[in-house]
């Protein structure tokens, strides 16, 4: 039975890089005319009152989006740095996210992937988001309801993830952002981007995965991550690792990261430029390790 509900984190320091990511590479997509597919395997509620229910808990997103809107109210640029002279946002980092906040975010509702997906598709993309939770199912389904560019099903995303690939669109994103709750996801991602590769080599793919701590008790299931990931046989990835600076000791969760496959060519120099800032503002360390050679078998 699923249990992991992801509104005790919404909008948290981790969701505000993730989504960061995500927004930018689907804005870099939608830079060229022609249509691409937006895959999401684990797409969620799609949107999270963040006053309300699980999300009011913890409060976890006071030290994450609510951190960003206070540092760039109205989509605000970044100190020190001039407006384009178009009068737009000048962050090429964050513009898209801060975008989809300023339209997502209303009476402190925090939009998820599916949301920020819905903002930068065009009319001409198309995506498909899954989601096995009932409850976060139905809400997702309500949410995205009448928006004929969206598939929204009831099933395993991994399992699903296969079929819908190449797309007929011939570009896209796949996002992969697992609770972990089932352990055998760890074994399983590993084996599932290899067949996705073979698949749709060209596919820009971001998956999340939790920083865990050796004596934590997911440790030795995530390790099947750490050592499958490294073995895929791509020519161009990057991770990035985030953890809350001074929370170095201790058990369970230490941060996160996101593995990325076939990144924006313009996603290295976005990071170097703005992620300092941005880790400042939310109290992280921050790792980007690029990679890009082809693996030897």
């Amino acid at each position: 039975m699923l249990s992991y509900r992801h509104a005790f984190h919404a909008g948290n320091a981790a969701d505000v890089v993730k989504h960061t990511v995500l927004a930018f590479c689907l804005d870099y997509l939608a830079k060229k005319e022609t249509a691409f597919a937006y895959i999401d395997t684990h797409a969620g509620a799609g949107a999270y009152n963040l006053e309300e229910g699980y999300a009011s808990q913890n409060r976890e997103w006071e030290s994450g989006v609510s951190l960003v809107l206070k540092k760039f109210p109205g989509n605000a640029p970044l100190a020190g740095r001039p407006r384009d002279t178009d009068g737009g946002e000048n962050s090429p980092l964050m513009a898209p996210y801060l975008a989809c906040l300023k339209t997502g975010f209303g009476a402190l509702r925090y939009p998820g992937s599916p949301l920020i997906a819905k903002g930068l598709l065009r009319k001409q993309d198309r995506a498909h988001c899954f989601e096995l939770h009932p409850a976060d199912f139905a809400a997702l389904d309500h949410t995205l309801k009448g928006d004929t560019r969206f598939s929204v099903q009831c099933e395993d995303g991994l399992s699903a993830l296969k079929g819908l690939l190449p797309p007929p669109q011939k570009r896209g994103l796949i996002f992969i952002d697992p609770s972990y709750e089932i352990k055998d996801d760890y074994t399983k991602i590993p084996l599932v981007l290899e067949e996705c590769l073979r698949r749709f080599p060209g596919g820009l793919y971001l998956l999340w995965f939790p920083l865990l701590r050796q004596d934590s008790p997911g440790a030795a299931a995530s390790r099947n991550l750490d050592l499958g990931l490294p073995g895929l046989d791509t020519k161009r990835r990057c991770i990035l690792s985030v953890q809350q600076k001074g929370d170095r000791l201790g058990r369970g969760l230490y941060g996160s990261a996101l593995f990325i496959i076939n990144p924006p060519w313009t996603l290295k120099a976005a990071l170097d430029r703005e992620l300092p800032a941005l880790a400042s503002l939310l109290g992280l360390d921050r790792d980007v390790r690029w990679e890009e050679h082809r693996v030897a078998k």
